[in-house]
């Protein structure tokens, strides 16, 4: 285990693995076990097509990282700049759950219970404090924002490809066949925009915490 991090980023970096990995770990198990293993490959693809699926298998890889990885990912973890933008990638994951989507519907065992509120609510939390508490502050500048939207843009242009092939969508908001490409435009931009008002607070907090 990597000894140059402290007892806290410990604690909060297998708090989000733990969380993440039970979450999506659960899911991708239930996929795999009710599917014929000619079918895992498909399962797979369609599980992290999800922005929740994949954004929490960002954060495992960087938890995962950070308390036991060598070399150039590692290292790329590292980057204060890279955490904040997996935090703030989990975070929105969490948001867009409860104040979007609407939160949990149709929860009827304790398994979907556990699912939802590690991947859905525990790992956002998780993520935002371990940004707050355990990501080194004072390294950000105006360009990160910017530069973290690459990933939730290039998810979009994704799903505008993937979408017409298999001709459903996993959220609304990109589901050009209820909303047309006007509709979809238009929820992008929304959430473009409360994105980079996400990120312009992490910034902002970022350069008062290290003064």
């Amino acid at each position: 285990m990597n000894q140059d991090i402290t007892k806290e980023q410990r604690f909060w970096l297998w708090a989000i693995l733990i969380s993440s990995t039970t979450g999506v770990g659960i899911w991708y198990y239930l996929r795999l076990s009710s599917s014929p293993v000619r079918g895992w490959l498909t399962e797979t693809i369609e599980m992290f097509s999800y922005f929740t699926n994949l954004s929490n298998l960002i954060v495992i890889v960087m938890a995962a990282s950070l308390l036991f990885g060598r070399g150039r990912l590692r290292q790329w973890f590292s980057s204060p700049a890279v955490q904040a933008a997996c935090c703030l990638y989990v975070a929105f994951v969490g948001l867009g759950f409860w104040f979007l989507l609407g939160g949990p519907d149709q929860l009827v065992t304790v398994i979907d219970w556990l699912t939802e509120m590690t991947a859905h609510t525990l790992s956002p939390i998780l993520g935002f404090v371990y940004w707050l508490r355990g990501v080194p502050k004072g390294q950000l500048t105006w360009r990160h924002p910017f530069m973290w939207l690459s990933y939730p843009i290039g998810y979009l242009v994704y799903w505008l490809f993937r979408g017409p092939i298999v001709g459903e969508y996993p959220y609304f908001f990109v589901d050009v066949n209820e909303l047309g490409y006007g509709g979809v435009a238009t929820w992008s931009g929304v959430l473009v925009v409360a994105f980079l008002i996400l990120g312009g607070l992490m910034l902002l907090w970022d350069r008062r915490s290290s003064t």
